[in-house]
């Protein structure tokens, strides 16, 4: 995969609106010249999360986290900051250089990856020129798929040959070995070579939720054929137990109605896309696993479970609940009639009409599974009744939020027809049990690794704290990012380094200096990945204090400095203050020097006069004009 040249990504910061990305995520209110909001990424009830629409940065106030539209972007889904450019790049319509084959230096997964985005694009071009693809466009439009859902899905054709793909690809220099890992070609029992994994199927890529393609399904296109769908195994990139079918197409509509929609096959996806249903994905092949409950967590509060009316639909309905509820979400169960699947609905009804089902024939999961269990006779016994009411408590158990947790037990006790009071009784003993396998389990562990976790915990304990950064150097720093060279020139020709507290203080008036002598000033780059995780934090910091950053801030009762109308003399201000700090930082310690020199009887002459001599340049800074200096 190629570097993202450097320009590409101010392009893309430039264009990128930060007050329009963080509000897909964040409920902002402008104040002052900012916007403020509940911090994503720690509870909170007042707002101290800060966005500078100006700078194009955000800083929350109460955990410390910020960063640029890239960081805050990398940080919501999970990403690596080239991803995150990535995804900020499809926003904005800006064309990356990442269909080029990768260099001698890419990792094994960027090779893989293009290996898989290059198999991708050949089946799609294979479904609309091979002649013997014309099964596989008739069958698509059999289902009613139409071209612009083919194109955004991706969906292609792999050849009826043993090694069309191989041959395509090994004459575009992909290499064998990550056609290999990649899981698109197979070795030969003789180890002769290779033959192709999908042939003569309709193919369905699969993408990550950023929108890369890491896998693939393989639909058969002769009924005789076996097995019905063949799925990429698993990869360096692909882990079928954390990928949702559909997820990058979705996630914005998912995002928007806070609600998802989970079927069973690729099909259904397309198909609901189609008609307009978009907030839909499928668990790709895969029995539903807490890793794809949780990437769904990231936008939805509900999910809706449409299952078969068989017994595997059922159970795996059942599995998908307690997941669901264990992550703090709330689970809907719906039965499509008889003889339907969500395709075959959805084409005959419309969009409209299934949307209406889906709100009317909902179920919360006790009266779903309460509703299965009287239809399989599985509560036509006491004890019968007592196992279905012993799953639904289990299942309340596991929702983590107080409130919620609530509701559902005064439901159950209403539709059991037991008091509430008893199902509280029984969660406490299961919680009690939970808690005692638990620490029996704890206490193992600690033993096989005691003397590790011991000295973890002193290497940490000897590690030298970092001094705090003086208010009056946050202010020289800001003003000297926000001014650029004449500032910085200004500054530092009228202090030295260590005047800035060691640590990132130092770090970013030196990083400036550098930028400054190098005639290479770029603001963002303290931003970036490549400045240290200190420097980017103190750098959002010091670039948002200026500005009023919230009301939860301001009842701190902590003086946020502001601009000033005059930059000069707020530097000249800033820097009188700030060598009086460090002044009376070395009275002070001087001073408890000569007192330990006279208890112990040892001369103190000489740093009596060195205390003198510091006594002079306070008064001397007392009426000091930095402006000229």
């Amino acid at each position: 995969m190629s570097i993202i040249p450097e320009h590409s990504i101010e392009e893309i910061r430039s264009v990128t609106d930060i007050i329009d990305v963080v509000g897909e995520y964040v409920q902002l209110k402008k104040r002052s010249s900012n916007f403020v909001g509940l911090c994503p990424f720690h509870n909170e009830k007042t707002p101290s999360f800060n966005v500078n629409p100006r700078l194009g940065i955000f800083k929350c106030f109460g955990c410390g986290e910020g960063g640029d539209v890239f960081s805050f972007v990398s940080r919501m889904e999970s990403l690596s900051f080239p991803d995150s450019v990535r995804v900020l790049a499809e926003k904005a319509g800006i064309v990356l250089p990442e269909d080029e084959a990768p260099g001698e230096d890419a990792s094994e997964s960027e090779s893989i990856y293009h290996a898989l985005r290059f198999s991708a694009r050949f089946f799609h071009e294979q479904l609309a020129k091979d002649a013997n693809a014309q099964i596989a466009r008739d069958y698509l439009k059999k289902r009613g798929f139409s071209k612009e859902s083919i194109k955004k899905f991706g969906i292609g054709y792999a050849p009826d040959e043993w090694d069309a793909l191989l041959k395509e690809a090994t004459s575009s220099h992909v290499a064998e070995e990550f056609l290999e890992k990649s899981g698109m070609i197979i070795p030969r029992k003789d180890e002769s070579g290779f033959y192709d994994r999908y042939r003569h199927r309709l193919i369905f890529p699969i993408f990550s939720h950023v929108g890369k393609v890491v896998g693939f399904g393989g639909r058969i296109l002769n009924e005789d054929d076996q097995p019905k769908y063949i799925n990429s195994p698993e990869t360096k990139v692909y882990s079928k137990s954390n990928i949702l079918y559909g997820l990058y197409h979705s996630k914005n509509a998912i995002r928007g109605k806070e609600e998802a929609i989970l079927v069973e096959g690729y099909t259904d996806v397309v198909s609901l896309h189609q008609a307009g249903v978009q907030h839909v994905v499928a668990s790709s092949g895969t029995a539903l696993t807490k890793d794809q409950i949780r990437a769904l967590s990231r936008y939805a509060k509900t999910i809706i479970l449409l299952y078969d009316a068989d017994s595997a639909g059922l159970r795996a309905a059942l599995r998908g609940i307690d997941l669901i509820l264990a992550e703090g979400l709330i689970p809907y169960a719906v039965r499509l009639p008889d003889g339907e699947d969500p395709d075959s609905y959805v084409q005959k009804n419309g969009a409209a009409t299934f949307e209406s089902f889906l709100r009317e024939h909902r179920q919360n999961f006790i009266q779903f599974v309460l509703e299965n269990s009287r239809a399989a006779g599985s509560m036509d016994s006491p004890e019968g009744i007592a196992s279905v009411q012993r799953t639904i408590i289990q299942s309340i158990g596991k929702i983590p939020d107080e409130l919620t947790l609530e509701a559902y037990i005064r439901a159950a006790a209403k539709s059991l027809d037991i008091p509430d009071n008893q199902i509280r009784s029984v969660l406490k003993r299961e919680n009690q049990n939970t808690r005692s396998y638990r620490s029996a389990n704890s206490r193992d562990s600690v033993r096989g690794r005691g003397s590790a976790a011991h000295e973890e915990m002193e290497s940490s304990e000897n590690l030298p704290a970092l001094l705090p950064t003086v208010p009056a150097e946050k202010k020289l720093l800001r003003l000297m990012l926000e001014i650029g060279p004449s500032m910085i020139e200004f500054v530092m020709s009228r202090m030295a380094l260590s005047d800035f507290t060691a640590g990132p203080s130092r770090m970013m008036a030196e990083q400036l200096v550098n930028q400054y002598q190098s005639s290479t000033f770029v603001r963002s780059s303290f931003l970036s990945e490549k400045a240290s995780l200190e420097v980017r934090q103190l750098a959002t910091e010091v670039m948002t204090l200026t500005d009023e950053p919230s009301e939860n801030w301001g009842k701190k009762q902590i003086n946020v400095p502001k601009l000033d109308e005059n930059p000069q003399e707020a530097a000249s201000s800033a820097m009188k203050y700030l060598k009086k700090y460090r002044l009376e930082g070395q009275i002070d310690q001087l001073k408890r020097t000569i007192k330990a020199d006279l208890e112990s009887g040892k001369d103190a002459t000489e740093n009596q006069i060195r205390l003198t001599r510091l006594f002079d340049i306070r008064k001397q800074l007392g009426s000091g004009d930095f402006s000229n200096r």
